[in-house]
């Protein structure tokens, strides 16, 4: 499982991460505006670990 895993980890976490945040809001437990957030950053980590990844392959 953890060789499956090795390079995703990151897009588990970000991709549970909005699947909460979004859940969240449909709950009303939190604002629009803090789910906005919530999946912008997580969109933002897997971003961030795309080009640590794209990069490191040059």
């Amino acid at each position: 499982m953890k060789e499956y895993l090795k390079g995703k980890k990151t897009y588990v976490t970000a991709f549970l991460a909005i699947v909460a945040a979004v859940g969240s809001y449909l709950l009303d437990e939190i604002a629009l505006q803090d789910m906005i957030e919530a999946v912008f950053a997580a969109l933002t980590a897997m971003t961030i670990r795309a080009a640590i990844t794209t990069e490191a392959q040059k």
